[in-house]
């Protein structure tokens, strides 16, 4: 990666194994966010530290993938470059995003889930992180026939409006499908209303808690300092759920080992290690390296603005 200026001055070796770092109107906030990275979350570091990232290879250009099961309860039927998980509980299923388009449920998340002995027609509820096309483009498939959609209050604005109550996602509210929990946190900085969202996984009678999280921000100062005080509120579920699992919408630029396995789980060698595990102190080390980059973005942008 060649050294490129873009509102921070960035030099990288991602995934190369020597560190990362950047300089900033604080160079001091940058330095603390590289001490947080680590080897997985080099890519992450670069691109939340920069103001304005460059595009990752992949980013935009995805096929659908091949349906996976990730763990005993969590499977994916989304794209190469942006990610449908569903979640099997008790009560039916919960969907994670929908994709680009009606034909993209119909065509990649429907006959995915078929492939994985999912049933489509036990489809009790489908979230959307957030409203952005590839995200929520899918959303009038399942709405038409009669799944309830669940997005945050702001994020269904765009949409037409949440057509009832019980279709806002609400911050801290936990939504249950039988046994299982499914936790709503408010994100705001991608969307005004951006969802992340926390769920326990099972793999080998052992259960773990995952979170899906949107991040980077889009917009200017004040939306970044929405964003960061959304991350650290992700950061105080992340402790006191001791989630260990992180995964993201757009895996390739978020991390590149687990995107590499979601590619290839469904050739898993049974009983091989779940690198999707990472950790509860990984996990919110994480989160505090994001918030502590766009901290320093902050302070970037303001510098400019003088």
């Amino acid at each position: 990666m060649c050294l490129r200026k873009t509102g921070l001055l960035v030099a990288a070796a991602i995934g190369m194994g020597s560190a990362a770092w950047a300089q900033d109107a604080d160079p001091a906030l940058v330095e603390k966010a590289r001490a947080l990275a680590d080897a997985r979350s080099q890519a992450s570091f670069v691109r939340q530290c920069t103001v304005e990232p460059a595009r990752f290879p992949g980013l935009g250009e995805g096929v659908a993938a091949t349906p996976a099961k990730l763990f005993d309860n969590l499977y994916y039927v989304g794209r190469t470059d942006v990610g449908a998980w569903v979640i099997k509980t008790s009560a039916g299923l919960a969907l994670i995003d929908t994709l680009y388009t009606p034909a993209d449920a119909e065509t990649i998340i429907v006959p995915g889930m078929r492939q994985l002995g999912l049933d489509p027609d036990q489809l009790k509820v489908v979230f959307a992180t957030h409203f952005h096309g590839d995200h929520a483009g899918g959303v009038p498939y399942f709405r038409e026939r009669g799944v309830p959609i669940m997005l945050s209050e702001a994020d269904w604005g765009p949409l037409g409006g949440a057509p009832d109550a019980a279709s806002i996602a609400r911050d801290g509210q936990v939504y249950m499908l039988g046994e299982t929990p499914i936790t709503i946190v408010l994100t705001p900085g991608h969307t005004p209303g951006a969802i992340s969202l926390i769920f326990p996984v099972t793999e080998n009678g052992q259960t773990h808690k995952a979170v899906i999280m949107e991040l980077s921000p889009r917009g200017g100062i004040d939306v970044h300092k929405e964003a960061v005080t959304g991350i650290a509120h992700l950061a105080e579920f992340i402790q006191r759920e001791g989630v260990d699992v992180a995964l993201h919408p757009h895996e390739m630029i978020f991390d590149p080992v687990a995107r590499d396995f979601i590619m290839s789980a469904a050739t898993r060698n049974p009983g091989s290690t779940n690198p999707l595990v990472i950790g509860n102190e990984a996990t919110h080390r994480f989160a505090e390296m994001v918030g502590v980059c766009w901290q320093a973005r902050i302070a970037t942008m303001e510098a400019a603005a003088k």
